[in-house]
């Protein structure tokens, strides 16, 4: 492979790129089948910016020098997974979303079902599940449910379970839920929901090689697939309404509408909220 220097830069659209298409093409080829993903669903400048950065870091200069420094230690190949997956959350990210996640998606499914499997995928630290968490225990139903997060990157799952968070990421808490919740912490502050945090299970998966579990009632992939291509997003809509029971719910972020989500077989239930359709609904709505 040819390679060139790794520069910082803007993110100006029309500015050159860092890398050949030839090299960049090969290094994705090879690095594939070693992380467990492929590189394709990243944006080009995206994921440019980030094998740059990550370039920086080890001290190398070109994309064959890199994947040389890569394969020659264990360890390395998972600090480029965790170097180009997203990991920026916080507690209730858009408050209205999750506010209508408290008055209309919760109490259809608490009504519907008996018990609730949730899943969030993506979960990065573990912001958003505990969210979801807190609601329920709010709504007294918190006994009735199951919760599991899932990540691609090891090292944040284990941020996730630890349950230590930086002010920025407990921002967007009511005082009260924050006094609830949280307690001080050399600077930072402890999830004290115990309750909370012994029906949380996490775990690594690959939400493109890993098969998903079906029956799950409430689904969160929030501000993920944003860094997919069209296809993949595809996909990954496909097979989470295939993971829902019918009635269930997908719920996105708010860079992540589906336009059309009739032909993945979904209904809105509130914005960003999207249904399984149940086969009643379904019936309905072809007549």
């Amino acid at each position: 492979m040819r390679d060139q220097p790794p520069a910082r830069t803007s993110d100006s659209p029309d500015r050159p790129s860092l890398f050949s298409a030839e090299d960049l093409g090969e290094f994705k080829r090879r690095v594939a089948p070693l992380v467990g993903f492929n590189l394709a669903g990243f944006k080009p400048r995206q994921l440019e910016r980030r094998l740059n950065a990550l370039m920086i870091q080890a001290g190398v200069s070109g994309l064959a020098e890199y994947f040389a420094y890569l394969v020659a230690e264990p360890g390395r190949m998972q600090r480029l997974v965790n170097g180009l997956t997203i990991n920026v959350s916080e507690f209730f990210r858009d408050p209205e979303r999750f506010e209508a996640l408290e008055t209309i998606v919760l109490p259809e499914l608490l009504s519907r079902f008996d018990r609730l499997r949730i899943w969030s995928a993506g979960c990065s630290m573990g912001a958003e599940l505990y969210s979801v968490g807190m609601l329920l225990d709010e709504l007294g139903a918190l006994d009735r449910c199951e919760l599991v997060g899932t990540d691609l990157d090891s090292q944040i799952l284990q941020r996730a379970r630890e349950g230590l968070y930086q002010p920025s990421e407990v921002r967007e808490l009511s005082i009260a839920r924050f006094e609830r919740y949280f307690e001080p912490e050399d600077g930072q502050f402890r999830f004290k929901g115990e309750h909370i945090r012994a029906r949380c299970q996490f775990g690594v998966q690959n939400l493109f090689t890993d098969s998903f579990e079906s029956g799950w009632h409430l689904i969160l992939c929030r501000n993920v697939v944003i860094y997919f291509n069209d296809g993949q997003k595809q996909q990954l809509f496909r097979s989470f309404h295939q993971a829902l029971e019918p009635g269930g719910v997908y719920f996105v972020g708010r860079s992540e509408r589906i336009l059309e989500y009739q032909k993945f077989g979904y209904r809105m239930l509130a914005p960003y909220c999207y249904q399984r359709a149940t086969e009643r609904s379904a019936t309905r709505s072809r007549n």
